[in-house]
């Protein structure tokens, strides 16, 4: 999760990196970021909003985007190392369908969220097809996309 201030009145604002939250070019230039850590970055209309601009008129069309970012911190998202392990209950380092069952079965009854029982078995076999890339009927840590790095 990274932060932001060009919205909410100068507060930080929380995002999730990566996964489209916010503009392409953002995402590649806050990648391997530290807490701490600024930069500023130019980013071309094609990683923005491109021909079509947005928020009528408030960024024009092919627009260049110009970012003073500083990093306030980073917080473990779903795909961190922690989860996986954390999913992984007989840890043999690969996540099998009752593992990541009962995973959304535990994050569900968090949530209080009342939900039909299909939506269960969607997610689940969603999160297989979206996962499972080689078809062994597990999701190993690089298909779950699990990166390990060291603080400097």
């Amino acid at each position: 999760f990274f932060n932001s201030r060009t919205q909410n009145e100068g507060h930080p604002k929380w995002f999730v990196l990566g996964v489209g939250q916010v503009i392409k070019g953002l995402d590649i230039a806050m990648m391997n970021m530290c807490p701490g850590e600024k930069r500023k970055v130019t980013i071309p209309p094609s990683l923005a909003y491109g021909q079509q601009g947005y928020a009528q008129g408030k960024i024009p069309p092919n627009a260049t985007l110009i970012f003073e970012i500083e990093l306030y911190a980073v917080n473990k998202g779903p795909r961190s190392v922690e989860a996986f392990n954390q999913i992984d209950k007989d840890s043999d380092k690969k996540l099998s369908e009752l593992e990541i069952s009962q995973y959304l079965k535990e994050e569900f009854a968090r949530d209080g969220k009342k939900r039909h029982p299909s939506v269960h078995d969607e997610i689940l076999a969603d999160i297989f097809k979206k996962n499972d890339h080689d078809g062994d009927g597990f999701i190993s840590a690089k298909e779950y996309n699990v990166y390990q790095h060291d603080e400097l």
